[in-house]
């Protein structure tokens, strides 16, 4: 079939138009992908701040787990654990140090003989380690400058020996009674020892003692044994102060003997 002049003029004139509106349609795309790029980024970003704001949330929910409150049979499991370590045979120093622990309202209460932040980070690496976990008392060491007296009334106090080899780890003192009448004297004491500042300092001993009294008649001499634990902090060489505190006549006597370790 042959077309007309006219319409076969109106047909190339309409293929004309419509190649240059692709034409234009194809220059307008380039900006058209950018501002699509430039969405789809923004999207990113928003997902990542998304993101972020999760992690956030999860640190804030971790810090409050310290936080949480324990159930009575999470903390009984914890003591369990500590009772059959502490019960042990082999005690390590770690082990050693440890005076008490018991269960708190929301927490597990851990005593420690020398209680500083780096023993206590001892006791989470080899012991045990929970947010449940809470130490007691000061941190050490507790400085203690106070002096005392050997004699009162009659009753004096002194080192069964002037001085000790380093690592000892356990000294004897005698109580003699010269007052004319009974004394009766208990088991718990406490020592210090110079640092290098020139403060005297608590060094870690027994912590606990048997409430008993031992009598002395006008005399009679008797006997208190301390213990040094140098696994639990190494002692260095000089002069430690022992105490012995007691009631006279209503008066709170505090008894002092020195010794050296050397």
């Amino acid at each position: 079939m042959r077309l007309k002049p006219k319409l076969l003029n109106a047909i190339i004139l309409g293929l004309t138009m419509f190649l240059s509106m692709q034409t234009t349609c194809a220059a307008c795309n380039p900006s058209m992908a950018i501002q699509q790029k430039k969405v789809a980024t923004v999207g990113k970003k928003r997902v990542a701040i998304s993101k972020k704001r999760v992690v956030k949330s999860k640190k804030r929910t971790y810090r409050k787990a310290s936080a949480r409150k324990y159930s009575h049979r999470e903390l009984n499991a914890i003591m369990r654990i500590l009772e059959r370590k502490f019960l042990s045979e082999d005690k390590t120093p770690a082990l050693r140090n440890v005076v008490g622990f018991g269960m708190g309202s929301n927490s597990i209460d851990v005593a420690l003989r020398w209680n500083t932040k780096e023993k206590q980070l001892e006791f989470r690496r080899q012991i045990y380690n929970s947010p449940a976990i809470r130490f007691e008392g000061k941190l050490d060491p507790i400085i203690d400058n106070r002096e005392g007296v050997s004699t009162y009334q009659g009753i004096s106090l002194k080192a069964e020996k002037p001085s000790y080899p380093l690592g000892t780890t356990e000294i004897r003192f005698t109580i003699t009674n010269h007052s004319g009448e009974e004394f009766v004297y208990g088991d718990a004491y406490s020592i210090t020892a110079q640092g290098a500042d020139g403060n005297w300092f608590v060094v870690p001993t027994d912590c606990s003692f048997t409430a008993i009294g031992h009598v002395l008649n006008d005399g009679q001499s008797g006997t208190i044994t301390a213990h040094l634990f140098p696994d639990i902090l190494p002692n260095k060489p000089g002069v430690y102060r022992f105490f012995y505190e007691d009631s006279i006549d209503g008066e709170k006597v505090p008894f002092m003997a020195t010794f050296e370790l050397k």
